[in-house]
């Protein structure tokens, strides 16, 4: 069960997010979506009282430890090979989440209200744990995935993965063994209306 919490925990996880500018907004205006692509750190965070109630997100949330929070960074890449050199180099959004048990041990219920620059939106999904101790004993990989909702105009949904590490570490952006990005590389797409 210590398991299951730590990866729920940590797998949460959820964002990194490169904010288009310049060349790559005025690409992108033509466009019916918006990628961005983001690091999520988990901070502490005083829950609130009912927040992560079931009216809210649609299943019951777990006893301890359901509500989270994010913060998101942008990334730094190379751009002849898309080779990530900078984990962490602006807070773009944050995320505050809900985590619920499902029938399977392994996959969790996963909802988040999402604060990305100027707009607002929320999503439901699940998370899924992949392996126990991978890459190493007390490393948790783990696949989450958000449809996203709640949009303002002109945009009509979205959807949100992750790729996420979690660990030992139960806060913070430094893994427990050292040496892996905590908690999620996560891919955002905004999707407008025609």
């Amino acid at each position: 069960m210590a398991h299951v919490s730590a990866i729920a925990g940590m797998a949460v996880l959820l964002l990194v997010c490169a904010m288009p500018s310049g060349d790559a907004a005025a690409q992108s205006a033509g466009t019916l979506e918006e990628i961005y692509i983001l690091r999520s750190i988990r901070e502490r965070h005083e829950p609130a009282d009912n927040w992560c109630s079931s009216a809210r997100t649609g299943f019951e949330p777990f006893a301890k430890d359901a509500e989270r929070f994010f913060s998101f960074w942008s990334l730094r890449v190379q751009p002849e090979d898309g080779k990530v050199v900078q984990t962490q180099d602006r807070r773009v959004a944050e995320l505050r989440a809900c985590f619920g048990a499902t029938s399977e041990r392994a996959r969790q219920n996963f909802y988040a209200e999402v604060r990305l620059g100027s707009i607002s939106f929320q999503g439901n999904g699940e998370c899924l744990a992949l392996k126990i101790d991978f890459p190493e004993a007390g490393l948790f990989p783990v696949r989450c995935q958000l449809v996203l909702s709640g949009l303002p105009a002109p945009y009509v949904g979205g959807l949100l993965t992750t790729n996420t590490m979690t660990s030992q570490a139960a806060f913070g952006g430094d893994t427990n063994p050292r040496g892996y990005t905590q908690a999620s590389i996560a891919t955002i797409r905004l999707w407008k209306s025609r």
